[in-house]
């Protein structure tokens, strides 16, 4: 009786059917594929596009902040504005500020003032048009603290909530270093239809809109865009994808901070609507292919294939079977037959790979793991068993194991994910192991993590030594800065009593053998103070804190100061001083002043102190360049002691001097040479020495200016001074130092001025709540509140405009800048000297009488 069924097929049949079914999925998997794929392109095309949108309106917001901020500072350090501003001259303003919009209209802002002592002294009038009077700009300005710094503010005028990007940036006088007022631009956003208008065109959009906290304050649309009708202002959570259009929002960064501005704008999204055509005329070539290929495949399996690959796979099956390879009989088919002997020796070699591989993994030194998915060892090497102490075979696992495990068992979850790690730190029994760890993958899934370690002990050891005398290093530095301020203070403060009462006593003393003693007691604290100076300046040097600060001065001037000072001393110590140049009186240059002056002193007080018969002679040239560069050349030479040859290799070392018995003969630290060299590396100069012993020395020095035409104007200086004239009747002194406030109480008593005295910043705020001064002068450093403090306390708390001068013996520029920025108006370096003290008197008179001639002007 024969068995019902269903029919058997033949393996031709059945490959066929596989293969036809095969294909069916490679259809709708590549159809699956290609649709991703296209969709992540056309997703990546629009976030490409978005994100370079934003970066463009970003960079053009940017080049225009730009723009209007080096104009600002260009124009806050021109010393014709500083001059207008000084006199108060607003005509004259007017005049400069319209020359400036017409050299450069385009990076003008739309409005602009100054203002000076807390008060509007200029406008250029532009803020009318945007509905802002003069009381408006005083709240402008109530409302920006930061300095330098753009800043978003808002105002209320009579048509709308304005809002406005303001900066200010503060005039300081090049000739005084002291602060005259502040120069203020803005930038209005309401309407600014010119902004936007140029976000559109760098951007390449077709429509752009401003806005502020969702508040829309201008917009390239206008009711004749052809396109106007297709767009609407879209939200901030509305699709990227609008219609035809793309939809960019950009918050803007002010000077890389989030700002609440938003720009938001719609361009054509033409590439990705062709992205989307081209991804259908893609998926249709690619079905043609398939159908085609499937076509071929079916008649050839039929045809020829079927009973060599029958063949091809009983050899594959009977080769994995035995573990190792067996002879293939051959197939009449060139490539099946070419198959069948590529797989007996891929067979063999990997038999012998597997061998190979399984001695590396045996014989390894570093410790290798497999683990699966669950965490469970599934191969040790004999290392790892040794480190960890591992028995498979026995019943409990060794605590060095279970400590491991536990520290490793956070980076296998997450190479279980997928993630390769390196260089994890594993701490087993005071050992440190770096682990990688590597997911092994299986049609890509996870079946496996494979381990390495190495032993890194002594690595870590070396790393912590390593991190330890780096840490040593900057405590060092550090240390190092500031002993030297903290010296420079313990110095300056007895040095300020010293000096102070020597000139106090020097005014006294009719007796000249007394006059004499008091002038060799006042030459030996200017010669401390001269030391001082040039530990501070090197120290400056090292730590790359020393500035260069450009002007236009006479190069006469200097010339004058150095014949002035140095001819009594050579005539003192009966030697010629001879002084040759080949400038006029009126030649103007553009370089640092106090730093070229520096250099010249070193150079001629070494020549002065090293000679004793013969010259001292200076020669001065200036040879011109290219364009406006000049070449000043200065030559000083000397008929003194000379130097020999092997001394002039560590001539310009800090500390370093001919030899040992020239400090001991002539004093001095050793340092003015090497702050010469280092001065003249900041000026980009050069200098050459020549020298031979017993008969004199040159040195020849050049440095890369700038000649002027233009004449800087000097200012007038009285030469009497009226403390009552310059309303000056009643001064606060805040000073813990009993003898520098005695010092400055007696500068005070010789020009008839009335002194109360306090001992810290409290007491000062408690006097000033009771009693009116017109001048508060104020310590730094004191207990319980220091002047820093005090100042912003008198300024900010009590709200008063009281003239304060900072008295301190900080010689650092970072202190003086923390005083000017707490309300100073003033700094006076101690140890004070009279003519210092009465340059601050002078000061004061000037400013008051600027004010007095102001107030009318005002009313």
């Amino acid at each position: 009786m024969t068995m019902s069924g269903s029919k058997k097929l033949s393996l031709s049949q059945l490959l066929t059917r596989l293969i036809v079914v095969f294909f069916l999925f490679v259809t709708v998997g590549v159809y699956v594929q290609s649709y991703q794929l296209t969709l992540a392109g056309i997703n990546q095309e629009v976030t490409r596009t978005l994100t370079q949108t934003s970066r463009l309106l970003q960079n053009v917001f940017d080049s225009r902040l730009d723009s209007l901020q080096i104009h600002q500072n260009t124009n806050a350090s021109s010393m014709t504005l500083q001059a207008l501003v000084a006199r108060g001259d607003r005509i004259a303003l007017d005049d400069y500020f319209i020359e400036q919009e017409q050299q450069d209209a385009a990076n003008t802002p739309d409005f602009r003032f100054i203002s000076r002592d807390g008060e509007l002294l200029w406008h250029d009038g532009s803020s009318f048009f945007h509905g802002i009077d003069d009381k408006g700009l005083e709240r402008l300005r109530a409302q920006l603290r930061d300095i330098n710094r753009w800043t978003l503010t808002t105002i209320t005028t009579e048509m709308e909530q304005g809002y406005v990007l303001m900066r200010k940036t503060p005039i300081v006088f090049q000739a005084s270093g002291k602060l005259g007022g502040y120069l203020y631009v803005a930038v209005m956003l309401n309407g600014n239809f010119s902004f936007v208008k140029s976000l559109q065109r760098a951007s390449g959009t077709q429509a752009v809109w401003l806005s502020v906290k969702e508040l829309t304050l201008a917009s390239t649309l206008t009711g004749d865009d052809n396109f106007a009708n297709e767009l609407t202002l879209p939200t901030k959570g509305s699709s990227q994808a609008f219609r035809n259009y793309l939809i960019s929002h950009a918050n803007l960064r002010i000077e890389g901070e989030n700002s609440d501005i938003a720009v938001l704008s719609a361009q054509r999204n033409d590439n990705v609507l062709a992205l989307q055509r081209q991804m259908g005329i893609n998926l249709l070539l690619t079905t043609l292919v398939i159908l085609v290929a499937a076509i071929w495949v079916n008649r050839f399996v039929k045809t020829r294939i079927a009973g060599s690959l029958d063949k091809l796979m009983r050899y594959t099956l009977g080769a994995t079977s035995r573990q190792r390879t067996l002879p293939f009989a051959g197939s009449d088919i060139e490539e099946f037959d070419h198959i069948g002997q590529t797989l007996e020796s891929t067979f063999d070699a990997l038999y012998e790979k597997e061998r190979s591989l399984q001695d590396l993994f045996d014989y390894a030194l570093s410790p290798i793991i497999v683990w699966d998915t669950d965490f469970a060892i599934t191969r040790i090497n004999p290392a790892a068993k040794l480190k960890l102490n591992y028995d498979a075979d026995a019943q409990q696992t060794s605590w060095m194991y279970m400590q491991f495990m536990r520290a490793i068992s956070p980076y296998l979850k997450r190479a279980v994910d997928g993630t390769i790690l390196k260089g994890v730190n594993i701490h087993i029994d005071n050992r440190v192991y770096r682990w990688n760890l590597a997911p092994l993958m299986v049609d890509n899934q996870v079946k496996a993590v494979i381990g390495q370690g190495q032993e890194i002990t002594s690595l870590i050891e070396a790393e912590q030594q390593s991190q330890r005398a780096k840490e040593a290093a900057e405590a060092s530095a550090r240390a190092k800065s500031e002993f030297l301020a903290k010296m420079s203070h313990e110095i300056r403060t007895p040095l300020n009593g010293i000096l102070g009462i020597t000139q106090i006593l020097s005014d006294k003393v009719e007796d000249k053998a007394q006059s004499e003693l008091l002038g060799s007691l006042y030459q030996s604290g200017e010669h401390l103070l001269t030391v001082l100076n040039d530990i501070l300046d090197l120290s400056k040097i090292e730590q790359g804190k020393m500035t260069i600060e450009y002007g236009d001065f006479y190069l006469h001037d200097i010339i004058s100061t150095v014949e002035n000072i140095y001819t009594p001393l050579c005539e003192s110590k009966h030697i010629g001083l001879i002084i040759e140049s080949n400038l006029a009186d009126d030649t103007v240059i553009r370089s640092d002043q106090s730093r070229l002056t520096q250099i010249l002193f070193n150079l001629m007080s070494n020549a002065v102190k090293f000679t004793h018969q013969g010259n001292v002679a200076l020669e001065v040239k200036l040879t011109p360049m290219e364009g406006a560069q000049h070449r000043l050349m200065i030559k000083v030479q000397d008929s003194g002691v000379g130097m020999s040859a092997d001394a002039l290799d560590t001539l310009f070392d800090p500390f370093v001097q001919a030899d040992s018995s020239v400090t001991r003969k002539y004093g001095g630290s050793g340092l003015g040479l090497s702050i010469v060299k280092s001065l003249l590396d900041l000026l980009g100069g050069t200098i050459e020495v020549t020298s031979e012993a017993e008969k004199g020395s040159c040195f020849t020095l050049t440095v890369p200016v700038e000649h002027v035409d233009n004449k800087p104007k000097t200012m007038a200086e009285s030469t009497v001074f009226d403390a009552g004239q310059a309303g000056i009747q009643r001064v606060l002194l805040v000073e813990d130092n009993k003898i520098n406030a005695m010092v400055a109480q007696a500068f005070c008593k010789k020009h008839d001025i009335s002194v109360d005295w306090v001992k810290d910043g409290e007491e000062a705020l408690t006097s000033l709540r009771e009693t009116t001064y017109d001048l508060v002068l104020m310590d730094n450093q004191m207990p319980n509140l220091g002047g820093i403090d005090a100042t912003k306390a008198i300024r900010q708390e009590l709200g008063l405009n009281v003239p304060v001068y900072a008295c301190t013996a900080d010689a650092y520029g970072s202190v003086h800048d923390a005083f000017y920025e707490a309300g100073a108006n003033y700094v006076i370096v101690k140890p004070i000297k009279e003519d210092s003290f009465v340059e601050a008197l002078r000061y004061y008179q000037t400013e008051r009488q600027a004010m007095v001639e102001q107030s009318p002007a005002d009313q």
